[in-house]
């Protein structure tokens, strides 16, 4: 995916602004890519963060349900990381909630799951699809996790396509939403220029993997 000169302009400049440090990776899912429903509110949808602190190693990672309707849930989201990086040897810490749903449940394994849309990847988070909105990830919730067990590990190892698997195209990330109008469900993703990379060191962490 590569990025129009203004929005490349415009990343630039914040660079500058920023100074030497770390990053802050943010992605909006804002765009229904599986040709089902799109979530009722208001777009984004849902946003995912991820931030190192100026320091390699150690990413906080923010999941949160931003205009999410009473009775939408996300039951999956998906995740990749930078090659040659193995997603296996990441550790999550358990999860400092804003909302009462389940922890959801993390599986690793690289160019494994798949998305509805295109895509496999290298991370799965799962929650809960139980009966009760309390046990669910909606409107309003929040996960916030350290991830450390890879020493170069940086917010911008996040910040990957995931590999082809014969569909629409390829994404960053993924999340299905469901009980949209009820009992519909759709999978989102961040519009490509939507993506936004705030990064307070080189350019040179930018990594993807070629598509």
């Amino acid at each position: 995916m590569k990025l129009p000169p203004l929005a490349f302009s415009a990343m630039f400049l914040l660079v500058v602004v920023s100074g030497a440090g770390g990053s802050v990776l943010s992605m909006d899912l804002d765009t229904e890519i599986s040709g089902a429903q799109a979530p009722e509110g208001l777009p984004p949808w849902l946003n995912a963060t991820f931030d190192d602190g100026g320091s390699p190693g150690l990413v906080t990672m923010t999941l949160t349900a931003i205009n999410l309707t009473a009775t939408e849930f996300v039951s999956v989201w998906l995740f990749n990381l930078d090659e040659p990086l193995d997603p296996a040897n990441l550790l999550f810490s358990a999860p400092a909630k804003t909302g009462s749903f389940v922890a959801p449940t993390i599986y690793l394994s690289a160019d494994t799951y798949k998305a509805d849309g295109d895509g496999f990847f290298d991370m799965k988070f799962e929650f809960s699809n139980s009966d009760g909105a309390d046990n669910r990830f909606g409107a309003g919730d929040a996960a916030v996790y350290t991830v450390t067990g890879i020493a170069t590990l940086r917010a911008a190892s996040f910040d990957v396509d995931s590999s082809p698997g014969g569909g629409n195209d390829v994404w960053d990330t993924v999340a299905k939403v469901q009980g949209v109008d009820g009992e519909g469900s759709g999978w989102t993703a961040p519009e490509p220029v939507a993506l936004g990379l705030l990064l307070a060191g080189s350019l040179g962490l930018l990594r993807r993997r070629n598509r």
